[in-house]
């Protein structure tokens, strides 16, 4: 019985204890660093055993573990969790980059007012992220989405790390609010017409829905995940947002909230809207290239090292929407996968910029250089981040490079493939040129007595980049889960 609310608890227990801290902050602000990362870690753990019953479940046939629980039954709706191939191992990665920023925090962000409200929000803007991925309804799932929306709002206009933070936040929150509402409009649309918010019957349902509303509904989905995932055009909040945040909500934001938006295409709109991903093909395909030149572009003419990860960010999903794209089975698992190693690459290259400007006090990378030999283990694990994310085997972003854009080929997309494979060459160029520029050369004089980061900063760290090198030599860790959730998406592309 226990096992049967183990997905409850794992994804509303940071939720809870989040509320908690709030309500009663005075009684936990000596530890409430440690009650955060403990609790995070709980829910990582409770989401890690579940690997043993899926696999169970698929020896029975069934690809998935469901649990509900009585909600609104006026609507016959049920409150929820999810647990299949394509749900488990991108929660599971998202709750773990949720854990290490919280014990990166520790020291990171020792000397910060209202530590206290500062974790409650971390724990809040978790359990949203994770509640999305594992919600079994639309109705959950807009809640949950618009539950990261709130403590994140907050993190960066009380904790951002400029002047101007409170005007970023605001205008991140207009921005993710405005894809949010565009979201409630397509469920709104798809329920008036199936009678249904479920995940489940949906795909099944579409039937119902005239031919000429499908598109209109599409559209109203596509761009309120276009806008978390900051596609172009819809991008222009994600610079300035993820730059100014500390380092480990850097690594949130980047590594785990963009990922919802790539999530809500693979659990959306890939096995309810499979005919108008293929007829739609080119113009995403053509979409996903703009973003992946324009992040590139935009990220090599930074010399903010912080700025130039935001724009590499949005680079990033031009790759990830490219394999969805390319509506083929081995393109979309490319696209799976890529989404677990730029959540473990993202979070890893944000806390080691993170460690750099802690020790150094500065993001400027023209006032940078040396750092390798003055903080080997941070400057060895941004180079597995830089290598891993520029595509270059043995590291596991080169797995899903290889497949995003093999399965273009697979699908006839020939140019477009081309075009995207060409366009890798920015990515490698920028990234390239970050690392040289920060960790090689001479160190300058300012620089001369800086010292690696402590423990607290390195640990989380060192397991990213660990977790880069693992499924780089072992991908079929992930694809294990990644394969049969490809094929069962590609089933629905008619």
């Amino acid at each position: 019985m226990m096992f049967y609310h183990t997905p409850l608890i794992a994804v509303m227990l940071p939720g809870v204890t989040g509320l908690i801290i709030y309500v009663a902050h005075r009684y936990f602000e000596r530890f409430v660093d440690l009650l955060a990362t403990a609790v995070s870690t709980i829910s990582v753990l409770l989401l890690l055993s579940l690997i043993g019953p899926l696999f169970d479940a698929r020896v029975y046939g069934r690809n998935s573990i469901r649990t509900t629980y009585p909600w609104i039954q006026s609507l016959n709706i049920d409150f929820g969790f999810l647990i299949d191939n394509v749900s488990l191992p991108i929660g599971a990665i998202i709750a773990i980059v949720g854990a290490l920023s919280c014990f990166y925090s520790i020291r990171y962000m020792k000397n910060v007012e209202n530590k206290s409200e500062y974790y409650a929000n971390l724990l809040l803007f978790m359990t949203g992220m994770i509640g999305v991925i594992f919600s079994i309804n639309l109705i959950q799932f807009y809640l949950f989405w618009e539950l990261m929306l709130i403590p994140s709002y907050f993190l960066l206009a009380r904790w951002g790390t400029s002047r101007n933070r409170q005007n970023i936040a605001f205008k991140y929150f207009i921005f993710t609010h405005m894809g949010a509402l565009f979201l409630l409009l397509g469920i709104l649309s798809l329920y008036s017409f199936t009678g249904s918010f479920s995940l489940l019957e949906l795909p099944f349902r579409l039937i119902y829905v005239p031919i000429s509303s499908i598109p209109i509904i599409f559209t109203l989905f596509t761009l309120g995940f276009f806008v978390k995932m900051a596609a172009f055009p819809l991008h222009t909040w994600l610079p300035d947002t993820h730059s100014e945040a500390p380092a480990p909500i850097s690594a949130m934001l980047s590594g785990a909230m963009l990922n919802c938006g790539a999530y809500g295409i693979a659990r959306i709109l890939l096995p309810i809207f499979g005919g108008s991903m293929v007829s739609a093909s080119n113009i995403l395909l053509s979409l996903a290239i703009i973003t992946m030149i324009y992040g590139g572009m935009m990220a090599l003419a930074q010399t903010d090292i912080k700025r130039l990860l935001a724009y590499s960010s949005i680079s990033q999903m031009g790759y990830i929407l490219f394999g969805f794209s390319t509506v083929s089975s081995l393109g979309v698992m490319g696209s799976l996968f890529h989404i677990v190693n730029h959540a473990i690459c993202k979070a890893l290259l944000f806390l080691c910029v993170g460690s750099i400007i802690h020790q150094t006090e500065t993001r400027n990378m023209k006032q940078l250089g040396g750092l390798i030999s003055k903080m080997p283990i941070t400057g060895f694990s941004c180079l597995i981040g830089i290598f891993s994310l520029a595509g270059t085997p043995p590291f596991n972003g080169f797995w899903s490079e290889w497949m995003i854009f093999a399965g273009g080929l697979a699908s006839g997309k020939s140019i477009f493939t081309f075009i995207g494979v060409a366009s890798t060459i920015i990515t490698a160029g920028y990234l390239l040129q970050f690392g040289w520029q920060i960790l090689f050369g001479p160190v300058p004089k300012k620089l001369e007595n800086v010292k690696e980061s402590p423990m607290w900063i390195l640990a989380p760290i060192v397991v990213l980049a660990t977790a880069s090198i693992i499924l780089g030599l072992w991908p079929g860790l992930a694809l294990e889960f990644l394969k049969p959730a490809a094929d069962y998406l590609a089933t629905f592309f008619h």
